[in-house]
């Protein structure tokens, strides 16, 4: 009798007046995949009860799949905007903050922050000074700077002083090509005028000289030598290698200690030895 009533269900029910979804010869709907209609559910339903082989579907909020790898947020978040909270890099920021008073908080400080323009404030630690100077491009260390270890201009200095100064890298690689370019050009033109100093100093002995300009030369080394190890450098150094003058003075020097014909030093007739080295000069009388 129930078979004969759901026949006579699927008849009425069905578009075209004849048998819905079932065989009209023996009345037996045939099982199906069930559509929207009650009709639909119990054709896929079977004659029989037999269970429909597909699960429904589950759906969100919004009607599409759950997927597992959904970012949970903590209940404050459903204040937000549904773009906000479904914005897979939006919610995974907001997921940091399990309270809402955590993320106002991150907000005052990052605002903080943003009103001084990231320095570092008077209460700043030094771990927190090193970091902000680190992020503005100085070396962890003096090593760092790709100078440090250039010995023939003494490269670990001036990395020492940069380091102290905060001198970003760039910076500092600027400012060490600058004085040192800045360094050889003042060499060079002391040198240049030096060399010039001693040629029209040269000159002007021979001019005073004449024919004894060979031999107060030689003079002038023997009073150079007699004065100690390191005095023509010392004078070369001071730039007074032109200064005639001065010249003058270590000739005479030279002369003394020729004239002496004294033992120079322990013995006589050794080569000569300065006054820096305990040589000594005696006169004769």
């Amino acid at each position: 009798m129930m078979r004969n009533l759901l026949k006579g269900l699927n008849i009425m029910l069905a578009p075209d007046g004849g048998a819905a979804g079932g065989s009209a010869d023996n009345g037996t709907p045939a099982a199906g995949n069930a559509d929207s209609s009650v009709a639909g559910a119990f054709d896929a339903a079977g004659a029989d009860g037999d269970k429909p082989k597909d699960e429904p579907k589950k759906g969100n909020d919004s009607g599409g799949a759950n997927p597992e790898s959904e970012i949970k947020l903590a209940a404050w978040a459903e204040q937000l905007p549904p773009e906000m909270r479904s914005n897979a890099e939006s919610a995974a920021k907001l997921a940091k903050f399990p309270k809402i008073g955590e993320l106002a908080k991150a907000y005052l400080e990052l605002d903080a922050k943003a009103a001084n323009g990231g320095i570092p404030g008077e209460k700043a630690t030094a771990e927190e000074i090193a970091a902000f100077w680190e992020k503005a491009g100085r070396p962890k260390t003096a090593d760092g700077y790709s100078f440090a270890n250039d010995k023939d201009n003494n490269g670990a200095d001036f990395a020492d002083a940069a380091f102290k100064a905060n001198l970003t890298s760039g910076q500092a690689d600027t400012m060490y090509k600058v004085l040192n370019e800045n360094g050889a050009a003042r060499y060079q033109a002391m040198q240049a005028g030096m060399i010039q100093a001693e040629n029209e100093a040269t000159q002007a002995l021979a001019t005073e000289y004449g024919s004894k300009a060979k031999e107060k030369m030689e003079l002038l080394t023997r009073g150079l030598a007699a004065a100690g190890p390191n005095m023509s450098r010392l004078i070369r150094q001071a730039g007074l290698s032109g200064n005639p003058e001065v010249l003058k003075a270590f000739i005479a020097f030279g002369e003394m200690t020729a004239e002496s014909g004294a033992a120079r030093g322990k013995g006589a007739g050794g080569s000569l030895k300065s006054a820096y080295d305990e040589g000594s000069i005696e006169f004769k009388t």
